[in-house]
C-alpha cells in the first residue's frame, strides 16, 4: 500500500482560537464586599474561568472565617443569579463553583491540542478540565476502558469522539478496529474503511469476541517464542503486529443474550489481551449491567447516570448522578483515586463525514491509480503507435 495520509484536523474540525471569557472583576468586588461586611478574613487566590464552570477560591485565615464563608451560600446565589452554585472545602481552601458555560468544548479543541498531538501511543481525547487542559487516555498505558451513561448524557457523541481520536492519529498499518454498534449509534459510514470491521448483530459480535479469544492465544505464543514481554518489544525486533481495538457501544445487548459467555469473553480480554496489543472499549447506557466488570477496568468514564447506585457501580462513589449537563463526565484514570471532572468535545455529523471522506480518499486515489497503471501495462503495442492509414491497393477489374 502507498503512503497513507492522515487528515489534518485543523482543516476539518472546528476549534477555538480564543475563548469568550467574561469579566470577573464585578463579581470579585461583590464577594470581597460581602466577606468584609460579615467579618471574613482570608485571601482570594483562585479566579478561574473554564469551559464548564467558573471557580473562586479563598484561603481563610481561621476556622471561624471558613465557617462564615460556607454559611453565606444563599447570598452567593443572589450575586451570581444562579441556584446551582456549589460551595465546598478542599485542601485548605473554600471554593465557589458557578456553572457558567460560556463556550462549548469542540472535539477539534481536543484533537488539535498539544497533549493530543504530542502523543506517541494510542490517544483517546477524553475532555477538557476547568483549567482548559485537555485530558488524554493512552491505550498503550492502560489498555482497556469502561464507559457508562444514560442515553441523554451524550454517550453516543462521546463514543464518536473516541473513534475519531484513533482514526486521525494512527494508520491502517498500526491499528485495526472492530466496531460493534447498537440501535442508537451505527457505524455504517466507517464500514467504507477497510480496516474498520462493523458488526451490528449480537451473533456477529459474539463470533468476533470468540475470534479475539483465539487471537489472544496466538499472539501470546508468538510473544513467548520471541521472548518478548509485549507487542512493543515484538515489533521493535522486526515483528509486524497491529493493535486491535474492540469498541462495543452497548454491552446490555450481549448481557441480555448470553450473560455468562459475554462476561467470560470480556474478563478474559481485560486480563490477558493488553500485552498482546488487543484493547477493549466497553460502553453501556445501562450501567447496572456493568456491575461485576468495573473492577476489571482500571480506567472508567461515567457520564450522567440516573441513580446514585449506577454511579457507585462505575466510580465507586456517588457523584455522576448530579452532573449538570450533557457531555459532562467523571474520569478515573487508574492512578488517581479521585475522578476528574471534565467536559467532552462535541462534533457535528458534517465534521464526521468530512473526516471519513478524507480517510477514504486514500483508498480511492490508490484504486484509481492502480487501474490506470494496469490499463497502460495491458495496452497492445500496436495501439501505442501513431495512427497511420495504409494506402489502398487498386484492384484490376
Amino acid at each position: 500500500m502507498a503512503v497513507f495520509t492522515l487528515p489534518d484536523t485543523r482543516d476539518l474540525l472546528k476549534y477555538h482560537t480564543r475563548w469568550n471569557d467574561q469579566a470577573l472583576t464585578p463579581y470579585i468586588d461583590d464577594l470581597l464586599d460581602l466577606w468584609a461586611e460579615n467579618d471574613v478574613h482570608g485571601v482570594l487566590d483562585v479566579c478561574m474561568q473554564g469551559p464548564m464552570l467558573t471557580r473562586f477560591g479563598i484561603v481563610p485565615d481561621d476556622m471561624k472565617s471558613a465557617s462564615r464563608i460556607m454559611k453565606l451560600e444563599p447570598l452567593y446565589r443572589y450575586i451570581f443569579l444562579r441556584k446551582d452554585i456549589k460551595v465546598y472545602r478542599s485542601e485548605g481552601r473554600v471554593y465557589i463553583d458557578v456553572p457558567w458555560q460560556r463556550d462549548p468544548v469542540w472535539l477539534g479543541d481536543l484533537l488539535t491540542s498539544r497533549e493530543f498531538i504530542s502523543s506517541q501511543g494510542l490517544p483517546i481525547a477524553i475532555g477538557m478540565n476547568i483549567y482548559r487542559e485537555c485530558v488524554i487516555h493512552e491505550l498503550t498505558e492502560i489498555p482497556h476502558l469502561l464507559i457508562g451513561g444514560n442515553p441523554s448524557s451524550g454517550l453516543d457523541e462521546f463514543l464518536e469522539g473516541v473513534l475519531l481520536s484513533l482514526l486521525v492519529k494512527r494508520t491502517p498499518d498500526e491499528i485495526e478496529l472492530f466496531l460493534c454498534s447498537s440501535g442508537n449509534l451505527g457505524f455504517d459510514n466507517y464500514a467504507e474503511l477497510p480496516y474498520c470491521h462493523v458488526m451490528s448483530s449480537v451473533r456477529s459480535t459474539m463470533a468476533m469476541l470468540s475470534e479475539m479469544s483465539r487471537e489472544i492465544d496466538l499472539r501470546t505464543n508468538l510473544l513467548v517464542n520471541a521472548r518478548c514481554r509485549n507487542i512493543f518489544q515484538y515489533n521493535e525486533r522486526g515483528g509486524n503486529l497491529r493493535h486491535r481495538i474492540v469498541l462495543i457501544t452497548e454491552y446490555q445487548r450481549l448481557f441480555n443474550s448470553n450473560k455468562q459467555a459475554a462476561m467470560a469473553y470480556i474478563l478474559r480480554m481485560t486480563e490477558f489481551a493488553g500485552p498482546c496489543g488487543i484493547h477493549l472499549i466497553l460502553a453501556s447506557s445501562n450501567p447496572a449491567c456493568l456491575r461485576g466488570l468495573s473492577e476489571s477496568f482500571p480506567a472508567v468514564i461515567s457520564l450522567k447516570v440516573r441513580t446514585p447506585q449506577d454511579s457507585v457501580s462505575l466510580l465507586g462513589q456517588r457523584c455522576a448522578e448530579s452532573l449538570p449537563r450533557k457531555g459532562s463526565l467523571y474520569y478515573l484514570d487508574g492512578n488517581d483515586p479521585d475522578p476528574q471532572y471534565l467536559q467532552c468535545g462535541t462534533i457535528s455529523p458534517r465534521e464526521v463525514r468530512s473526516v471519513i471522506n478524507a480517510l477514504r480518499s486514500n483508498y480511492v486515489n490508490i484504486r484509481k491509480r492502480s487501474i490506470f497503471d494496469e490499463i497502460d501495462e495491458e495496452e497492445p503495442e500496436e495501439r501505442k503507435r501513431p495512427f497511420s492509414r495504409k494506402p489502398k491497393i487498386p484492384v484490376d477489374d
